[in-house]
């Protein structure tokens, strides 16, 4: 097996097909074939089934793909960072952010980061804790700033916080129960949640719980921020969101805070990275900005 062979595989897949991978990556249609069937030998396991419609994974194909995709992608890394040794700063950089990370950092760190590295090609993957750090395990990015759980991340994961992100009652401006200053007032409405009940956009259920409250009519479960914000700005539905965002004029005219009494939750902005693989130079000096930025702009203290 081969790094090769599994950049051919990964081909395929990505294409769909042996004939548009092969144009993909400039080969021959047979050598790609001879390839593959090389990769399938050393592994003594079929991995594709090719028919009419393109190609489909076998059983041993799906176990292959995730580790074929890590593989490749630390093999990138460590071009890299060799390249990097040698004073060549180019490449490119991978990174997940959250919504309180995407509105307060990244605006301010790019054009700072663009300045040092022109060369380097950056990609940002936008999401909740439940897809950024699964991303960061699978190698799919460098690394991710997002808001987490307590006790959540696994032993093969290492975290360092740069904000405490308290949550706020967020609803339309004019919204009928604007005037409200309890919780409990509130417990007639219909409330969104961002990402799944036990994560920082989902802890409505739990701020109820907390107060004595009976289960929040839930309105919509929302997997991407612009979701979230499109249901609040626009209905009469709620939601728990980071207040950081609403003090720094962020989240524009349309949504505004209900200042409840009751003061809900907070939870740690981290940057989560895998534990047994270091950052690239260039990955390391752009975490260093952020962490940077996290102390000049956030409203909120950091972490100690």
């Amino acid at each position: 097996m081969t790094l090769q062979q599994l950049r051919d595989f990964l081909a395929v897949l990505e294409h769909g097909s042996f004939r548009g991978a092969a144009r993909g990556l400039g080969v021959s249609q047979a050598g790609l074939t001879n390839s593959l069937q090389a990769l399938e030998t050393s592994l003594g396991s079929s991995l594709l089934v090719r028919s009419g419609r393109g190609v489909t994974l076998t059983d041993a194909g799906q176990r292959l793909q995730a580790r074929a995709v890590l593989i490749d992608r630390e093999a990138q890394r460590a071009a890299q960072e060799a390249a990097s040794a040698l004073g060549a700063l180019n490449g490119s950089l991978h990174v997940g952010m959250g919504p309180t990370p995407t509105y307060l950092l990244l605006p301010r760190v790019v054009p700072d980061f663009r300045r040092r590295f022109p060369q380097v090609a950056l990609h940002f993957t936008s999401g909740l804790y439940e897809r950024l750090v699964p991303a960061v395990q699978q190698g799919l990015i460098d690394f991710a700033i997002t808001s987490i759980p307590e006790g959540a991340l696994g032993k093969d994961l290492a975290s360092s916080v740069l904000l405490k992100a308290e949550m706020a009652v967020m609803g339309r401006r004019g919204h009928p129960m604007a005037d409200a200053r309890s919780l409990r007032a509130l417990a007639g409405c219909e409330w969104i949640l961002l990402g799944s009940p036990g994560v920082p956009g989902g802890t409505i259920t739990r701020f109820f719980a907390d107060n004595g409250l009976g289960a929040p009519r839930i309105a919509a479960t929302c997997e991407s921020f612009t979701q979230a914000m499109a249901l609040v700005g626009e209905t009469d539905a709620l939601a728990l969101l980071p207040r950081a965002l609403i003090e720094q004029d962020l989240l524009g005219p349309r949504i505004a805070q209900i200042h409840v009494s009751e003061r809900a939750h907070r939870f740690d902005v981290c940057l989560v990275q895998r534990s047994d693989v270091p950052l690239t130079p260039v990955a390391a000096a752009f975490a260093a900005m952020c962490a940077s930025c996290a102390r000049i702009v956030s409203p909120l203290r950091p972490a100690p």
